[in-house]
């Protein structure tokens, strides 16, 4: 399933007939292009593969495997974080909306039941709130295309791919930024506040110990 989410529009988003918005961006040539956005399966693995390499593996050669890793499971895959994602991957047991410019992926959100996505889930416990239907866990871009609304394409895209697949509670866990506090792209694993909120999320509290990460909540309706 292939959909068109664009880069943080500038101008009212142009509305398809079959219900995509689309919105251009300009890149550093100063010409329009377009997102689009794929989900994560076996057609599209080399393309995220090719995209971790670049980064080395990405959050310290963690290939986006911390939230599926259970603590039983750690120790197994520990230095074997591909293979794991892979084997994940084929089986249809991790999802994930990636962000292409052209050919190449540029991003994406991750997403998924918790029982693809098991791990960190004891902060619920301070919580007086029920576990989500669906998590959207991590994110990551590009080194050459920050700032670019790659992010948000990505989010908006994992709440299309939900929708198609039955929809229910989605929970984030945006990090919460001090104003005017200077922070690094690396830093924002889990988003940004005003993005989740810009798409219809509202804050449930801060997750386990730490100020820092939210956990904030949409329903989002079947399609």
């Amino acid at each position: 399933m292939d959909v068109r989410v664009l880069k943080k529009p500038t101008t009212t988003p142009r509305v398809d007939s079959d219900g995509d918005p689309r919105t251009s961006r300009s890149n550093k040539k100063g010409s329009a292009a377009q997102f689009s956005v794929r989900e994560l399966g076996s057609s599209t693995w080399p393309d995220f593969e090719r995209m971790v390499e670049k980064h080395n593996g990405v959050w310290g050669g963690c290939w986006c495997t911390f939230f599926h890793l259970a603590p039983s499971d750690a120790k197994q895959w520990s230095g074997k974080h591909k293979e794991y994602k892979e084997k994940l991957v084929r089986a249809n047991r991790s999802h994930a909306a990636l962000v292409y410019d052209g050919a190449d992926v540029v991003g994406w959100c991750q997403f998924g039941p918790l029982v693809e996505l098991p791990g960190r889930m004891r902060g619920y416990g301070d919580m007086d709130v029920s576990p989500p239907d669906w998590r959207t866990t991590c994110f990551f871009v590009d080194r050459d295309h920050r700032r670019e609304g790659v992010a948000k394409a990505a989010l908006e895209g994992a709440l299309r791919f939900i929708a198609a697949k039955g929809g229910g509670t989605v929970d984030g866990y945006p990090i919460a930024i001090p104003r005017g506090k200077k922070y690094s792209s690396s830093f924002i694993w889990g988003g940004t506040e005003s993005m989740y909120r810009d798409l219809g999320f509202r804050p449930l509290g801060s997750f386990g110990t730490s100020n820092r990460v939210m956990v904030m909540r949409k329903v989002v309706r079947s399609r």
